[in-house]
């Protein structure tokens, strides 16, 4: 299996001050969609973290007490560099977003303080089984290609560690709490939950700033590099589909070997690897 090791990256990532937060030349709805990811992620990763160290004390297994550490420091990584990101994206003209950033926030709070640990392991291996399916979807073979933007670069760096750390979340859920049915329950629920934030995102953010035709030139300030091409619900049914048998584990999941050698690229480009 490639990719079995969790490497804990600090990248030097910098963006500049003032963003066309239209990334896909002439595609307004995409574009959005994708500010609506990074937007999520300073809110759900912290969750996310906060779970798996609540779940820590309960961890008998040395290995994955040390994939679950790992795991955290990634996602702490992750989020902090969204942030970054996502303060150029508030610059750019859509004040709506905090009050829905808040609202968003104030669930996850609320999940941490007032669900089981199970309901929250639960909730965070919905998001991962996701992610992995939807992340491995865009990244296989071999990644975006040379002579990416900073944006792009991030990206791709943040696919390439969900990739390294796609069995932890399930594996700390089956030790801590374990169970089939209510796995399927709370994680189909989380995923409607986050996907149905995002899609407010979007469509907040086309109020703001409608299509309008469909031959629009790359704005003046984004990046460059072609995006890569969002999944489809139908391109992604057949992972989507494995995820909810009973007999799915992300072990059988295999990745490509040229995710690793963007492993290897993004540990060179680190300013410290762990």
């Amino acid at each position: 299996m490639m990719l079995d090791t969790i490497t804990v990256r600090q990248m030097p990532f910098e963006f500049p001050d003032e963003i066309d937060p239209v990334f896909v030349a002439g595609d307004h709805r995409a574009s959005f969609a994708i500010i609506a990811g990074s937007l999520l992620l300073p809110h759900l990763e912290p969750y996310l973290i906060r779970s798996m160290k609540a779940a820590a004390r309960h961890v008998t297994d040395p290995e994955l007490l040390d994939g679950l550490e790992r795991f955290c420091a990634q996602e702490g990584q992750h989020y902090r560099m969204h942030q970054k990101f996502n303060a150029t994206i508030r610059r750019a003209g859509f004040p709506g977003l905090e009050r829905l950033e808040q609202e968003l926030s104030d669930d996850y709070h609320r999940f941490s303080r007032t669900r089981s640990l199970r309901f929250n392991l639960a909730y965070a291996e919905g998001f991962e089984a996701l992610t992995m399916n939807a992340v491995k979807h865009l990244m296989e073979p071999d990644g975006f290609g040379p002579e990416l933007s900073p944006f792009l670069e991030m990206v791709e760096w943040h696919f390439v560690e969900e990739l390294e750390h796609r069995t932890v979340a399930f594996d700390v859920y089956d030790h801590v709490c374990g169970g089939y049915l209510y796995r399927l329950a709370v994680g189909t629920w989380a995923q409607w939950h986050f996907t149905s934030w995002m899609r407010r995102v979007t469509r907040y953010m086309l109020q703001v700033r409608p299509q309008r035709g469909r031959s629009g030139e790359r704005g003046e300030g984004a990046p460059a590099g072609s995006m890569p091409v969002l999944p489809s619900v139908r391109s992604l049914f057949p992972g989507l589909l494995r995820i909810y048998l009973p007999s799915y584990t992300p072990h059988d999941v295999e990745i490509s070997p040229g995710i690793q050698s963007l492993a290897d690229k993004y540990s060179a480009m680190a300013t410290r690897t762990s």
